[in-house]
């Protein structure tokens, strides 16, 4: 969504697992992010904008011959800055995510922070 120089982008994925292999069954994922934006400069061939990012995740038990897998479930929300930039044909993001709150089953190695960057080219 876009009003003059503002912006708000949002996106959702949901991962449907099934069983696996061994007994062994994957629970589902969601991931989600989104926030307000400003786009700093807007040209025909070059657009540079920031924007807030909150994001989360949540995914519950993995199962393992009927019985929960305790230590494979996790609820987290960042939250972080993100540039975005696009000249000509190509695009490009970088964020960085910082978290607010981490809720995990069990014993689980989680990030400190995150950064994400991406990079595209239009034909």
């Amino acid at each position: 969504m876009r009003y003059k120089s503002f912006f708000f982008q949002a996106d959702m994925q949901f991962t449907l697992r099934g069983d696996g292999l061994h007994q062994y069954d994957f629970a589902n994922d969601l991931f989600w992010s989104g926030g307000p934006g400003y786009y700093l400069v807007r040209r025909p061939n070059l657009i540079v904008g920031v924007q807030c990012v909150v994001s989360g995740e949540h995914k519950d038990v993995d199962r393992f011959r009927g019985e929960p897998a305790e230590d494979t479930g996790i609820t987290s929300v960042y939250v972080g800055p993100r540039i975005v930039g696009s000249f000509n044909q190509f695009s490009a993001e970088v964020g960085a995510d910082l978290p607010i709150s981490i809720d995990n089953t069990g014993l689980q190695v989680v990030p400190d922070y995150r950064i994400r960057a991406g990079v595209s080219v239009h034909f």
